[in-house]
Formats: C-alpha cells, structure tokens, sequence
C-alpha cells in the first residue's frame, strides 16, 4: 500500500511538474529523482504520452507541422508542455488514470514506422532498394547513405529525424533507433518523448529536446541543443542526465569526456557600419524590388529574389539584364559574412525597397589566395548564401527550399557542427584549384523577405591544421578580402566568444589567411 501512495504521490508531482505548477524546491527535488530513478522517468515518459492522446487534436497537429518546419525546433525546458495540459490537468488525470486502468487498442502504430521526406545524394534500405521521398520504413529496414543526407519522419510520434553520411542505422521501433555508424540530428514533440537511439557505447532516452547523436569507429557522441535526455550507462546500473548545452563523449576504450555549455540559437549583429569600398577591397552592392514594381506577378513569401537573380548566376554573372527592375543601395565593401543581420538594408542604404520581397548582396572582383593550393568553402545562410570561382558557382550554403537548388551545386552537409543552428546543418562545397593567377569571385547572399538574416563564410585550405573545437569542428578561417579593422577585429572576436558559448562553433581570424583583390570590379 505504501509502495501504492508513493507512485501516486509522485505521479501528482510529475503532472505538476510537467505544468509548470511546482515550487522550485519540489522542481528540484523531482529533476534529482529523474535524473537518479529510471521508474520516474518512465512514467513521466507514460504521463506525457497518453496526456497527448487525450488533448486537442488540433494543437498536437500544429505541433508536429511547427516541428516538421523548424529543424531545431526551440523548446525553452520541459514546461513547455504546458500548452497540452493547459487548464485541464483534473480532466486529464482522471483521463489517464482510466487510460492507465485500460488496455486500449485506440492507439495502434500503423505497419510502417516512419516516411522519408527529403533525400539528397545515395541512400539504400536494406542494400538493395533507392531511397526517395515519400517512402515508407518498416521495423527491421536498414538505412545506408554513402553521400547526402536523408530526412525522416515517424508517424505516431512525430519524431523528426535529419541524418548525413556516411550513415547507417536500423529501425527498430515507432520509439528506437540503432545509429550503427554517422550522425543523426533529432527534434521531439511532446507526444515523442521517449524515444530511443542506441548506439555501440549507450543509449539515450529522450526527455523532451532536441539533440545529436554521432556513432563512429572512436565512439559515440552527443550534445542536447534543447531540453534534456537520460544517458543508459555501460554497466547498466545509473543513468545520467543530459540537459541543454551538455555533451558528452564515450569513447570505445570506456572513456568519457563530459562538458556544459549554455546553447542559445542567435548571436550579435556587427555593430561596425557597412564601410564605402576602396581600391584594396572587394566591391559589392545591396539589391531589392523597387518600391513601383507591379508586383502582381510576383508571389509574396515565393523567393522572387533568389528567382531574379537566377539568370546571373546562370550566365556566369555576365548577364545582368535581370537588375534593371531592381534598386540598390550604397557601394559595399566587403569584410565578411558572420552573426545575424537584422537591420541591414537600412544600413547598408537599401530605402526604399519592397522589404516583402527579400534583399541580396553581390559581391565580386579578382583575387588571389594567400598561398597556392585547394580551398573550399564551409558556412550557411538563411536564406540565401551561394560563391562562384571564374563563373561557376562552387559553394552553395542555402536553405534547402532555395531556388539556388536548381544550380546543381556539389554540397555536403554536416548537421553535428551547429553552428547558427542551420537546419540542414553546416555545408561544405567542393574543393577548387588556387593558385597565383588571379580568380574571379562572386558572392551572393541574402534573404527571402524583410530584414532579418544570419549567415558565416568559411574557408578551408587543404593540408592545413586548424584547431577545434570540443564539439570536433575545425576552426576554419573566416573569409576576408583584406584584414580587418582594428574595430571590426574587436567585434568578431566577441561574436566568435558567442558564438563558441552559444552554439559550440568557431571560427579562425588568421593575419596571412585573407585573400588578396588584385582588381577590384565596379558593379
């Protein structure tokens, strides 16, 4: 009977707890017991799950299509459950009291496990079949992707699911995955919590979060973006818990290497003001729809920017016949893509402009590396980030929805460095050759509509040690045409600080890295 009245007392506590109606010594003492107690996280898992059944239809459909756009869907802590309990809790514990009392076969998962929503490059089930959008995956399917990255999505739980390979992992359940090799990044809705990804080393049970998970011949890895997930130790015997900004590494040798960190998805605007270019600088300028242009052609929140722009990219930036329509702002110099753009039109004198429309930046001229060699280019940009050498565009770090998508551009995409959060996570383009004849460079970078953007521009020479960071990024050197102001140096310095405590990325700022203009172009 005391064993009874204990797990009714803590089931009480857990409902209050998941609506956010606990003093914060009770909060405390109930997050120690989770953190040490496998049966209390199990029912929290139980409370979760069949609440979600019981609320409002509607909400968890909003819920799973707010998860399905976002990649990293931002979940504050574990109250933010609160919106499926809202004023009901004395309804909904009576709901589950029966629900617990029943075995109900309402809920049944449907035969397959999961539907695959975006594929990009070779990917097999089972080694036989090609992978493409809209296939369904059943228990036992293999996945194996040799290039690319596949994005899944489980039925029952709505469990959102982004791998990049090499990646090979099996399906074992509507709540469990086996990550054999790769990474995988994953977001949770409420109804998913629960959900389980094994790897070699252990097994993380999730909370309620967002995190990543990398399963390599050295060990596993992984880091929570947002909430929280319970780690199974090797023995078996004590499980830890993870919450947002920890990672943690576990090594094959046994290993473990643990870390805190606070996570937080955006970091500062450069303060410096957009400067005038000169003879040593890289030329660019600032383009958006003017203000009298009959835009009942165009289609609002339809990337008529990126669209525009289309025909320049396409003629090698030669063709520029698709500019006469747009108006632009002050001449540009460029010092960098890095942090967030917020108020950049108007700074960079882009007013007035049709803002519903989006804005873009084309830098371009002739440079020369800093040392002969192979390069490629590292970075993302939401939305629009694209660099082409001698006319053709090697580097594409757009969102996925963006017409730049139809260049073909060799990418690959690496979701474990998280770096602004990017949802396909950060991409790298193809290596090109260097040397000391000088090339011509385009850049293109923007956004669909109104103001706000982010972006970072990295580039890598092939050869080269760089630093890294604890997550195993490489700290790649910023692109730059000429070094930086004393003030604009002050200032990358603070985002790189931020962006090291908030995102778990880098980057270098090297004296002999920047990338000599030898003729600057006049757009």
């Amino acid at each position: 009977m005391k064993q009874d009245q204990k797990k009714d007392d803590l089931y009480e506590k857990l409902l209050k707890y998941l609506d956010g109606n606990l003093e914060k010594q009770e909060r405390l003492e109930i997050e120690k017991q989770l953190k040490s107690n496998r049966d209390a996280r199990d029912l929290l898992s139980s409370i979760a799950e069949q609440a979600v059944l019981v609320a409002d239809a509607g909400r968890v459909i909003e819920a799973r299509n707010t998860t399905s756009k976002n990649e990293v869907q931002s979940f504050p802590n574990v109250l933010f459950w609160k919106w499926a309990f809202g004023g009901m809790a004395a309804i909904i514990l009576l709901m589950i009291t029966l629900l617990f009392t029943m075995k109900s076969e309402e809920a049944k998962s449907p035969q397959f496990l999961a539907k695959v929503i975006h594929t990009e490059g070779k990917a097999r089930i089972n080694g036989k079949k090609d992978i493409t959008s809209g296939d369904k995956l059943f228990p036992g399917d293999q996945l194996s992707i040799s290039s690319g990255l596949i994005e899944l999505a489980y039925i029952e739980s709505g469990v959102h699911v982004l791998g990049t390979a090499p990646l090979n992992l099996k399906m074992n359940s509507s709540k469990r995955v086996n990550l054999l090799e790769g990474q995988i990044k994953l977001v949770v809705p409420p109804q998913g919590i629960g959900f389980v990804v094994k790897t070699p080393e252990r097994e993380i049970t999730d909370l309620g979060t967002s995190f990543v998970v990398k399963a390599s011949k050295a060990g596993s890895r992984v880091l929570v973006l947002d909430g929280q997930v319970a780690v199974k130790s090797e023995d078996d015997s004590k499980d830890q818990l993870m919450i947002e900004g920890d990672l943690a590494k576990f090594g094959r040798d046994g290993q473990v290497d643990w870390k805190s960190h606070s996570v937080h998805p955006e970091i500062s605007e450069l303060h410096t003001p957009p400067l005038p270019p000169n003879e040593a600088s890289l030329h660019g300028k600032i383009l958006g729809f003017k203000n009298s242009t009959d835009t009942t052609r165009l289609k609002r929140n339809s990337d008529v920017i990126a669209k525009q722009l289309l025909p320049l990219v396409q003629s090698g930036f030669q063709d520029r016949s698709c500019l006469e329509e747009l108006t632009q702002g002050n001449p540009l110099r460029y010092s960098g893509i890095l942090g967030s753009y917020k108020t950049f039109p108007t700074r960079a004198g882009l007013v007035p402009y049709a803002e519903e429309f989006g804005w873009m930046v084309w830098y371009h001229g002739q440079v020369i590396p800093p040392n002969s060699g192979r390069y490629r280019f590292w970075g993302y940009a939401d939305n629009h980030l694209l660099v082409s050498i001698n006319g053709k565009p090697v580097f594409e770090g757009s969102r996925r929805d963006s017409p730049f998508k139809e260049l073909g551009i060799a990418r690959s995409d690496h979701p474990s460095y998280p770096c602004l959060n990017a949802m396909a996570g950060f991409a790298s383009g193809a290596w090109f050759e260097a040397g000391k004849d000088a090339l011509q460079i385009d850049i293109v970078f923007g956004e669909i509509m109104n103001h706000e953007t982010s972006g970072i521009l990295l580039v890598e020479k092939e050869g080269t040690n760089y630093k890294e960071t604890h997550w195993g990024q490489p700290k790649w050197s910023l692109f730059l045409t000429e070094p930086p102001t004393e003030d604009e140096f002050a200032e990358l310095v603070v985002l790189r600080k931020q962006m090291e405590d908030k995102l778990l990325g880098s980057f270098s700022i090297r004296e002999n890295a920047s990338w000599k203009v030898v003729t600057p172009k006049d757009l």
